[in-house]
């Protein structure tokens, strides 16, 4: 049976989410162990504190008793830990798959610049969209890939997308990293983001961030030229983009699009959102006819 390490790097749900999520993954055929932190009393919006988290994280991340971690949630706290973490013990321990999305994008992108690691953006079971509204096309969709990691088979997944820039016949390949929009960019600068993305396909996606904020941003990777050379751009769900003003998200991806020069595309179907389908980052992506198709070898993570 396959073993899911659920942790929690990050923060802590206000409602007691997981214990119905453990038993639906239980009843899919997996056996689910929590890892869980003691409550940090200064501040109970993390689940525990620096020092226990990192602690806990390291375990996961070395130990042999899982190959797949999934983080209970994001919210806040993992880029307290990179620095916390003995890299040259995970360098050196098995290739485990993590699995999450929004703050988890920062302990993702680490484990890739870091040790070369995959990290599956993905859903995470403590959050009210794991299967909100009866969806559960992303969580069987994520199911089949923990079922085929853990069998050493290829994974491949798939997303739609509609081209904001002007639209091109051409494909496009590269390697995919991405996450949370702004995660991601607190880390530039750090030994835990790539100092270039040459021939990567970026993925990005966010929420509750005024415009200006993610223009701010994207100032930030362009004026790095941490977008040079990158293959493509494709925005994934922009949610909550400001509580004062009208949804603004077609701007957003125009304006994006005409900072940027190299093609971008938006995509509905991940991001925090639901459905909120599986990317696989440091898998190989090729954009054609509306489509990015990602596929990764086992052989390559284990």
């Amino acid at each position: 049976m396959v073993t899911i390490k659920i942790i929690r790097p990050a923060s802590r749900e206000s409602k007691n989410l997981l214990p119905e999520q453990m038993d639906f993954l239980r009843n899919s055929g997996f056996e689910v162990v929590l890892a869980d932190n003691p409550a940090d009393p200064s501040w109970t919006y993390t689940s525990g504190t620096a020092a226990e988290r990192a602690k806990s994280l390291q375990a996961a991340l070395t130990g042999k008793d899982a190959q797949i971690i999934l983080c209970a949630r994001g919210g806040y706290g993992c880029s307290d830990l990179l620095p916390l973490l003995n890299w040259d013990a995970v360098k050196s321990a098995d290739k485990k798959l993590v699995v999450g999305f929004s703050d988890i994008s920062a302990l993702q992108a680490a484990l890739y610049t870091q040790a070369e690691w995959n990290g599956l953006h993905a859903p995470m079971p403590a959050t009210s969209l794991w299967r909100q509204n009866g969806e559960e096309s992303d969580i069987q969709i994520l199911l089949s890939l923990l079922r085929a990691f853990s069998t050493k088979q290829p994974l491949s997944s798939t997303i739609s997308l509609e081209a904001v820039s002007k639209r091109t016949n051409k494909s496009f390949e590269g390697r995919l990293f991405g996450g949370c929009f702004t995660v991601l960019t607190n880390l530039i600068g750090t030994p835990y983001m790539p100092k270039h993305l040459t021939n990567h396909i970026l993925f990005i996606e966010d929420t509750d961030e005024h415009p200006a904020r993610l223009m701010r941003a994207l100032n930030q990777w362009l004026q790095t030229g941490l977008l040079d050379n990158v293959k493509a751009l494709v925005i994934g769900h922009l949610r909550g983009l400001g509580s004062n003003i009208p949804d603004c998200a077609s701007y957003v991806y125009d304006e994006f699009a005409k900072r940027c020069s190299l093609p971008v595309f938006k995509s509905m179907d991940f991001g925090h959102t639901s459905p909120n389908r599986p990317l696989l980052i440091g898998s190989n992506a090729t954009i054609s006819q509306d489509t990015l198709s990602w596929h990764h070898r086992s052989a390559e993570i284990s």
